[in-house]
């Protein structure tokens, strides 16, 4: 007999702002959403919210910085002993100021924690399973120096290569030289360009297997992060990570969009 089961898909970074509209436009597309967040109880106030609405939305608290709390999670997802049909990677921070250290903890959220749950998470995900990458417009590598350029489109370029490239940016702000080596002074917007590098090389990997991943720009909206003066509502920019997320076996892999239509790297 067919599983009655409905899809399951795990959003991070979801009590509020584009991760918690994700979930709600999931949810009410039949989805089981798996709502995470790395304050357990703005997350369990998140999903609760989500559950009065009748919606099927369970909570479970994620710091995607923290290996101990991937782990938890993913045994969390063994142990339901249901295949995950999609990981949508929301989770990031835009920090006040710029030095090494804000470098340092905006890549250990918005890079390598997508990293970090995307290797914990992908081998339960269902065959056909979608990876979405929730990125950002400035990830894109149009205005980098060419050389640059090169190096994280470099097709021989490897994940570890990849890290030793955005470790070498916190390395340059440290040390003040990331301008004459080419790097922009905004540490979100690297974080954005490692992720987008990240799932190009991810998308490489999985070339041989039926799981696809994506990586999607909401365009600029009006949340916390984006501000009020965004041009873009909640919905509107939810809308095209629900799209990759729900696009199905012959949707599209590999690729960059926003609303739906691919755009340059």
């Amino acid at each position: 007999m067919p599983d009655p089961s409905p899809p399951l898909m795990v959003v991070t970074g979801a009590n509020r702002g584009l991760g918690l509209e994700t979930c709600r436009q999931l949810a009410g597309r039949g989805v089981e959403v798996l709502l995470t967040a790395r304050d357990e109880a703005r997350g369990r106030a998140a999903a609760e919210g989500l559950r009065d609405r009748g919606l099927a939305v369970r909570d479970h608290p994620l710091d995607v910085a923290d290996p101990a709390s991937v782990i938890a999670l993913a045994e969390r997802l063994r142990s339901d002993g249901r295949p995950l049909d999609a990981l949508i990677n929301n989770a990031g921070i835009a920090l006040e100021g710029f030095d090494a250290e804000v470098a340092r903890r905006t890549l250990a959220v918005n890079c390598f924690g997508a990293m970090e749950v995307t290797d914990r998470l992908s081998p339960l995900l269902a065959p056909r399973g979608r990876i979405v990458m929730v990125s950002s417009g400035m990830g894109q590598l149009e205005g980098l120096p060419e050389a640059l350029r090169e190096r994280f489109l470099d097709p021989a370029l490897t994940r570890e290569g990849l890290k030793d490239l955005l470790n070498g940016f916190v390395c340059d702000v440290g040390a003040g030289r990331h301008l004459e080596r080419g790097w922009p002074a905004n540490a979100y917007r690297v974080s954005k360009i490692g992720l987008n590098a990240y799932t190009r090389l991810l998308a490489r990997d999985l070339s041989g297997s039926t799981v696809r991943v994506d990586a999607v720009s909401p365009g600029w909206v009006r949340t916390a992060m984006g501000g009020p003066n965004a041009a873009r509502s909640v919905e509107e920019g939810a809308e095209g990570i629900v799209w990759a997320a729900l696009s199905g076996p012959d949707g599209p892999g590999g690729g960059f969009f926003r609303d739906g239509l691919p755009i340059p790297w």
